[in-house]
């Protein structure tokens, strides 16, 4: 299904519930609040049931649709009305996860995880937002509990070898978790582009750009992708290679060199006083749009066991 036609079925659905809430709400408008002191009458409670229901299941298409901005506001609609329940959190949790909020994401998916500890998705989340941070030694023991759970979803596989990589002491695990990802699913970017940084970190350069390309071939555009191979191209002084890439990462993703400061690969000090990082002259990179970062420079290979 194509995005455009994704997101017709995303609104029809959306205008489905909106009408079924109007019917709700029209119900429930004859029905007198209780004063201060007095119980809830049954009929009410069903409503406010009802009412939260609606508003979880939009919260969940709005996700899926990627309508970030309605999806924060009716999953915290359906936290205000079930607080316990797990669902508004977990995916208010993943919108700002897409949304690189990670702050936010922790605290909404460590309550998901107090209310519902034997999900998967809900403590990989929990890993995910912790991982986003650069937390890797708080985030792969959440990946393991949630492997533990789905040892075979290579969404979660994925994410651990990335953490792995980005701790960088135990290159060896990462590539494990990466390969039997790939395994499962032959062509998952994501996982090609958590098994390049892998060879990254460990110096491989030729191997970081045959996966990375492979990652763009099955998802154009990926940011972590180009910049990434950009700088295995950078160490192997492809230089219009590496400029292209670089560029082009940027303009998909402004705050691309975080990503890759916090997983190793780029120097944290490279930074000045207005937040560029040197690179030779010759690669100079003009900032996107909205950014203050100028260019960047490499961080030589760890000395990580691989």
């Amino acid at each position: 299904m194509t995005q455009a036609r994704r997101r017709i079925v995303f609104w029809i659905v959306v205008l489905f519930l909106v009408a079924v809430g109007i019917i709700l709400q029209a119900s429930a408008s004859g029905i007198q609040r209780p004063k201060s002191g007095q119980s809830v009458p049954p009929d009410l409670q069903e409503r406010k049931s009802d009412e939260a229901i609606l508003q979880s299941f939009v919260c969940v298409l709005s996700v899926v649709g990627f309508q970030l901005t309605s999806a924060e506001r009716s999953c915290g609609a359906a936290i205000d009305l079930r607080p316990d329940d797990p669902v508004g959190y977990k995916y208010r949790g993943l919108t700002y996860l897409l949304q690189h909020r990670f702050e936010r994401a922790e605290l909404d998916f460590r309550s998901a995880v107090k209310l519902d500890p034997k999900d998967p998705e809900t403590q990989a989340g929990y890993a995910q937002s912790l991982s986003g941070q650069g937390r890797f030694d708080e985030a792969i023991p959440g990946f393991s509990i949630a492997l533990a759970m789905s040892p075979r979803d290579v969404r979660i596989l994925s994410a651990r070898c990335w953490a792995l990589a980005g701790q960088g002491r135990d290159l060896a695990g990462a590539l494990k978790d990466c390969d039997l990802a790939l395994k499962i699913k032959p062509h998952h970017s994501v996982a090609f582009d958590s098994r390049a940084l892998v060879h990254l970190r460990a110096g491989r350069y030729e191997a970081a750009i045959s996966d990375y390309s492979s990652s763009l071939k099955w998802q154009p555009g990926r940011a972590t992708a180009l910049f990434g191979r950009g700088l295995a191209e950078l160490r192997l002084d492809r230089m219009a290679a590496a400029r292209k890439d670089l560029f082009s990462a940027r303009q998909y993703d402004p705050e691309i060199d975080d990503i890759y400061i916090l997983a190793g690969a780029l120097e944290p000090g490279c930074r000045d006083g207005q937040g560029a990082c040197s690179l030779p002259g010759e690669l100079q990179i003009p900032p996107p749009a909205g950014s203050n970062y100028l260019s960047v420079s490499l961080r030589k290979p760890s000395a990580a066991r691989h």
